[in-house]
């Protein structure tokens, strides 16, 4: 069985972009390149040379119709399939869409069935305008996604000898607390309806507090970037986001020792049933 190269992978994490475009713009639904990928459109016309994700923004009304067409049929282009914990199909408090013909392994993780080629695609929600409260619901919520990661964490790994080491003497405790639980904490937290009035969004789900924040304005006012020779709608005010996100020397690249993906490796799940069958 021959794994997927660096080049195959990017091209099927392309293609599963470009079919959720196409299953967008046929269902009204408005989403924007974000986190490294709008990073990567900027900076390289694409990829992020050492990346392997696909990060992607909606806010929470175009998230939820996602949501509602998906548990009518998941599957999207033949062989894509939208997943997320809203759906019982996923651990995740955001929506996936997987390359269901792959089979990957993580360093760091397990995600049993769900272990595919796949994309992100995380709702922006109303976070509050006073710095104070922000940091509030932003740390909460934070603590709640580590306790969430720890639930399929693998015991002993980590990128530092100190998560190795006390890694598994949370993890019972992760447990405890569950993946349900934490989940719902999560969403209760990130759909506030008491910031129903600010005029200010934020992937609270899964993002850092005073990062990815801007105006619902701001949202919805979009540009075009270039990836991968394809184009695609971002924020209009994509320069403040990457400074706030990345700081001001975005354009510039990292030394090596930060440059993180998931190290991910890949097979085509048909590869894989043969050989489980010779």
């Amino acid at each position: 069985m021959e794994r997927l190269d660096n080049k195959e992978i990017k091209e099927r994490l392309f293609n599963i972009l470009v079919v959720f475009k196409n299953f967008c713009k046929e269902n009204n639904i408005e989403f924007r390149l974000c986190a490294g990928t709008l990073l990567g459109a900027v900076r390289h016309k694409g990829f992020i040379p050492w990346d392997d994700d696909i990060d992607v923004a909606v806010l929470r009304e175009d998230y939820e119709k996602l949501i509602k067409l998906a548990k009518n049929n998941p599957i999207i282009g033949g062989h894509y399939k939208i997943i997320s914990y809203e759906l019982g199909s996923s651990h995740y408090p955001f929506i996936k869409v997987l390359d269901i013909e792959t089979w990957t392994v993580q360093s760091f993780s397990d995600e049993g069935e769900d272990n595919s080629l796949w994309i992100d695609i995380f709702p922006f929600d109303y976070v509050s305008e006073k710095n104070s409260k922000r940091s509030l619901q932003y740390g909460l919520v934070k603590s709640l996604r580590e306790v969430l990661m720890l639930n399929f964490a693998k015991a002993g790994e980590g990128k530092s000898f100190l998560k190795r080491k006390l890694k598994p003497l949370f993890i019972p405790f992760a447990k405890l607390v569950g993946i349900d639980t934490t989940n719902k904490l999560m969403l209760k937290l990130s759909k506030s309806k008491a910031l129903g009035d600010s005029k200010l969004v934020g992937d609270i789900i899964w993002g850092e507090n005073n990062r990815e924040i801007m105006s619902r304005e701001e949202f919805l006012s979009s540009t075009e970037v270039t990836f991968e020779k394809e184009t695609f709608d971002t924020f209009s005010c994509w320069k403040n986001y990457l400074s706030s996100t990345y700081g001001n020397d975005y354009m510039e690249l990292p030394p090596k020792s930060k440059r993180e993906n998931h190290e991910l490796k890949v097979w085509l799940r048909k590869d894989k049933e043969d050989e489980e069958i010779v």
